[in-house]
């Protein structure tokens, strides 16, 4: 079974994936690193070149081939992968996917000065932190099979909560 880590950019996916590859010895897979090394250019050239709709078509292509791996991993989405129905279909195929999530202002503190995010590239991060926020909440709810807030939470203590939530 594949764990999938989702969540709003800063929540800690990355950091948890981390700690919960090293705490269950699974291998951690990154759906942004991967798309880096498939097309062999960043995150923020693909936004520049093809826009959001490229990049999403590409990550969900990569997510197609995620579902087709057997085995235990851990996957660490990006950002707004569960915007789109497709990428939430190969999640759920053969996986359990852990939504984690913060306040606008947690995500704030913990992403502001990272020019690498390219939809954060705005007047005001902050309302535009809470505004996409907003925008996604639905979709990463009716993703989640297990939530994890990670407000004031260490990496660790995260992915100690998600083995629990698991085992249950």
């Amino acid at each position: 079974m594949q764990i999938y880590l989702i969540g709003f950019m800063g929540t800690g996916k990355t950091s948890t994936g981390e700690a919960l590859s090293k705490l269950t010895g699974r291998e951690l897979f990154d759906t942004d690193d991967l798309i880096v090394s498939q097309e062999r250019k960043s995150i923020t050239e693909i936004f520049k070149e093809s826009g959001e709709e490229g990049f999403r078509e590409i990550e969900t292509g990569v997510f197609k081939k995620l579902s087709e791996k057997q085995g235990n991993s851990i996957i660490s989405c990006g950002g707004g992968a569960p915007l789109r129905e497709k990428n939430v279909s190969y999640m759920k195929k053969n996986g359990t996917v852990v939504r984690l999530t913060a306040t606008a202002e947690t995500v704030y503190d913990r992403v502001k000065g990272d020019t690498l995010r390219p939809l954060l590239q705005a007047k005001d991060p902050l309302e535009r932190i809470k505004t996409l926020m907003n925008q996604r909440e639905e979709a990463y709810s009716a993703a989640a099979d297990i939530t994890v807030e990670t407000d004031d939470k260490t990496p660790e203590e995260v992915a100690t909560i998600i083995c629990e939530s698991l085992t249950k």
